[in-house]
């Protein structure tokens, strides 16, 4: 997506991201309920590759151009946005005018890499870490419900390895002071995470287990899940944000695993030929497993998920993520 002679954002749609959800994100970046906007797709020699333009005359050219072909989006066509570039412009009757994000600011920052004196740390009015809820959600997912790894089988009394998948907050910890709920959440879920005492306590709704190397992105704002209703359920829908710094290749976010039909043999009792092989063909299927974890009776964690990929679109957007 364009609004001056440079990328303001980018998301990797993987022809997944639909034109309405494209238009809502946009929304998302304006706080806008209403979004007197339209999408055109971008055209002019200033978007062909290898081209040698850049400058502000060829971008000038190139609004000229895409504004008389007027290739605009419908937003109620659930169509699969195509690779390539846009333009959004800001209705003006029946004229379009060009249009920037105006806000220049943190919404969180990343917990990753985060840029010197760009906001205040909510200081020592956050909740320290309960550490029984790793074990407990570690027993409730089972694998990662993003990639659908599973914690290694080991032989019993030793029981599983969990050293490559993390319980990963949804909301950072660090940020959970009453203030900064406030600010980043609706009034809605402000009450809500209010009531759940996030302000107060580590709480198990707020993690997800994940596989370490996807925690890692996921804290970094690299992809989102972004809460998708469907036949009135709910589902969520994940999002890359980079291209190639993101190999997370998952659509949604996954069911727990379900339990193994054939354990492994406690230590030092031999097992059959066939009785590995039934165990190893059902936890192949458990890995492939692909069932949508069905968020329909999860409101808290849907909005959790929407502040962090919130986050994620600001991240990405030229001038959002950087106090100026």
């Amino acid at each position: 997506m364009f609004g001056e002679p440079r990328v303001v954002a980018g998301i990797a749609t993987f022809n997944r991201l639909q034109v309405g959800e494209m238009l809502k994100f946009l929304g998302i970046i304006y706080k806008a309920e209403t979004f007197p906007w339209v999408i055109l797709k971008a055209k002019g020699s200033f978007f062909e590759a290898g081209d040698a333009g850049g400058q502000i005359a060829d971008f000038e050219d190139a609004v000229t151009t895409t504004k008389a072909q007027n290739l605009r989006l419908d937003p109620d066509d659930g169509e699969v946005v195509s690779e390539g570039h846009y333009m959004w412009f800001k209705r003006n009757g029946t004229r379009l005018a060009k249009d920037m994000p105006v806000m220049k600011g943190w919404l969180l920052s990343s917990r990753v890499v985060t840029a010197p004196g760009s906001v205040k740390q909510s200081g020592t009015a956050t909740p320290n870490r309960n550490d029984k809820i790793r074990p407990e959600r570690r027993e409730l997912d089972g694998r990662c419900r993003v990639t659908g790894r599973l914690a290694l089988d080991r032989d019993q009394p030793r029981g599983k390895d969990w050293s490559a998948l993390h319980s990963a907050h949804v909301f950072p910890l660090g940020w959970t002071a009453e203030s900064k709920l406030k600010q980043l959440f609706s009034t809605d879920a402000f009450k809500m995470a209010k009531e759940l005492g996030l302000h107060k306590q580590d709480l198990l709704i707020n993690t997800i287990l994940m596989d370490a190397r996807v925690h890692g992105w996921f804290d970094d704002y690299r992809f989102g899940i972004w809460p998708v209703e469907e036949g009135g359920q709910w589902y969520g829908k994940i999002f890359r944000f980079e291209h190639n710094q993101c190999d997370v290749d998952g659509e949604w976010l996954l069911a727990a695993a379900r339990p193994a039909k054939f354990p492994r043999p406690a230590h030092g009792q031999r097992e059959t030929s066939e009785q590995r092989r039934a165990r190893e063909r059902d936890e192949q299927e458990r890995k492939e497993d692909k069932t949508r974890y069905n968020m329909t009776n999860e409101p808290a964690l849907r909005e959790l998920l929407k502040v962090h990929f919130e986050t994620c679109l600001h991240w990405h957007v030229k001038g959002m993520g950087w106090d100026k």
